[in-house]
This record gives C-alpha cells, structure tokens and sequence, in this order.
C-alpha cells in the first residue's frame, strides 16, 4: 500500500472513530441511556464518513466541485442530510426495532416523534456546518482557516519549507489561439485536475498567480519518500488520463513546468480586509528563477542543488545535472538538475 494510500485511510478510521463516539453520546443522553443507543450511535456515526467519502468521490467530484457554491451548499447540505436520515432508520431498525422495518415505517406518526425531530435537527446542523467549513475551506485554502482562527500566525516566523512554482507552458500563444475566456475555463481544469496529486503528496496549494500555481510542503513530507517529485510525476500522469477531454473541449493539451527549491522562509498573516498566510523570502526567489530557467534549458521539471542532494537518495528517480548557471537577479552560481525519464 502506498504511503497516501495509508494516510489517507488512517485519516478516514480517526473521522469515523470521532464520529461514532460522538454519535454514541449523543443518542444516549437525548434518546435512551442504555446499550442500544450506544450500539446505534456507533453503528451511525462510524459509518456515515465512509459512506460521505464514497459520495464525494462518487458524485460530488464529478457534478457539484465546480458548481456555484452556494448551490453546492444547499445540494450537499441536502444530500447528506438524506443520506443520514437512511443510515439512520437502517441502524435504528437494527438495534431498536429487531429489523421490524415494516413496523417502523408503516407508522408515519415516527417522522413527527420528538425523537426525529432532533435526530433531524443535530444532523442538519452537523452537515450545514460541515459543508460550510469545507466551502470557507476551499475559498481560504486547505489547513489555511485553523489557523487564522487561532492567531498562529500573526507574529512572523521562520519555517522550512519546499516550493514548487508550476505553470502552463506557452499560455500566451494558447490563449491568443483559443481566446481569453475559453484559456480561463482551461486553466481552471487545469488547477482543479492537479489538486488531488497536490494532496496525496502532502503538499499545498499556497497561492495561484495567473496560470501558475506555486505549491508548498514542510521539508520533510517534500523529501520523504521524495513526494514533491511524485506530485510533478502524478499531475504529468493525471494531465495525460484528460488528455482526451481538454483535446476535445480545448484544441491543446496543457504542457506545464516547474522549479522546485527549499530553505528557511518568513511567514505571517498579511492584509487585513482580505487576510492570508504568506510565505516570503529568498527561497521563494529562486525557486521561481528556477522555473523560469526550464524554458532555457527545454526542460519540464528542475531542481536546486540543495533539492537535489536531499533527494537523491530517496525513491527510485534518476537526475542529470544540467549545468551550473546564474539565475536572473543573483551574484553567485546555482547548479541545476533535470528529473531524467
């Protein structure tokens, strides 16, 4: 099992454990203090992630990521709302009832109990709250809104970190050639197909300026397992399984290259009517010199000397140093390595 694979599945067991245990309480102290509330609560809680991660693979990656957000709010707030409203009249029937599921649903005077009425109102609560927070997040930015929340950044500080600035080869020529609008809707594909890569790395989409995107990790996760190289290898494999789609839709296919560095950054809380975490510093400098150096040397992906002796020894992927050379706005040299195919 891959490293993503079995933290994304330990991720999802601490969700479901959460949830059970909360559901458990909940259900005990509103419902019945005994061992079938604790049984239904579990049973309830512990399977609703499961089944909402396969809901949101399943349907709302497809049909409502890119919808208007406040129509995915309401659809999804729904949609989950129905789909407790099943689990649950599933688990209640089991632990209360005996699988009697004629008797609990031929008796309508139920859905106006007391007991489902705030059964109703703790769920609706849970995903309205829920799908709001994961709307904030995706305006905000992933792990971006805790900690805004807790002020963890409102003194600046210093923090290791790995870059990668990645953006869209020729996007002048593609967009004189498509128009405008149509290069915007690609763009967009474009950053929404290498989200889930950026993700399964570790990493974060830090900021998007125009048809770039700079990506970030905490050195570690970037060099374990040498995940910032697999995220460039993962978005390359994800922009070839559309290729198909943005042929059809676009008349080109995106190429795309990137640079990535790592050092000590400064970073803090920037702005006041529009807050953000923001990274500067040299590091963020250079890495993108970098990037602007792979359409020099007709390379898709470099590398740093410093990236490179920290990854070479990490997976199976092969370099080729390109050369020693002095990027745009600095004094001393810098050598450059190429991800050999």
């Amino acid at each position: 099992m891959k490293p993503e694979q079995k933290r994304r599945y330990g991720q999802q067991l601490r969700t479901s454990m959460i949830s059970a245990l909360m559901t458990a309480i909940f259900m005990y102290l509103f419902y019945y203090p005994g061992w079938r509330s604790i049984g239904a609560g579990l049973a309830i809680g512990g399977t609703m992630p499961l089944i909402l991660e396969l809901y949101t693979k399943f349907f709302y990656n497809r049909y409502l990521a890119k919808a208007n957000l406040l129509i995915a709010l309401f659809v999804n707030s729904a949609i989950h709302l129905l789909i407790l409203i099943i689990v649950a009249l599933l688990f209640v029937g089991i632990f209360y009832l005996n699988g009697d599921y004629k008797t609990l649903l031929s008796d309508f005077r139920f859905f106006y109990s007391h007991y489902f009425l705030i059964g109703i109102g703790f769920g609706l609560v849970l995903t309205v709250g829920f799908n709001f927070f994961s709307i904030l997040n995706t305006l905000i930015g992933k792990h971006i809104l805790g900690k805004l929340l807790i002020g963890m950044y409102r003194q600046p500080r210093e923090v290791e970190r790995v870059f990668m600035f990645l953006d869209i080869t020729s996007s002048t020529s593609i967009a004189e050639q498509i128009g405008p609008k149509k290069f915007m809707s690609l763009v967009n594909d474009f950053f929404y197909d290498i989200t889930e890569a950026v993700f399964q790395s570790k990493g974060e989409i830090y900021k998007y300026v125009g048809d770039e995107v700079i990506i970030t990790w905490k050195t570690p996760d970037a060099i374990t397992s040498a995940n910032c190289i697999r995220c460039f290898i993962n978005i390359r494999h994800r922009i070839s399984q559309k290729s198909s789609y943005y042929q059809k839709t676009y008349g080109v296919i995106p190429n795309f290259k990137a640079g990535i560095h790592g050092g000590v950054a400064i970073t803090g809380e920037l702005g006041y009517t529009r807050r953000e975490i923001a990274y500067m510093g040299d590091v963020l400098n250079t890495t993108a010199r970098i990037e602007e150096a792979c359409k020099t040397f007709s390379k898709s992906l470099l590398l740093s000397e410093t990236m490179f002796h920290q990854l070479e020894s990490k997976g199976d992927f092969k370099y080729d140093l390109v050369g020693e050379v002095k990027l745009r706005g600095k004094e001393k040299t810098t050598k450059l390595y190429s991800l050999l195919d």
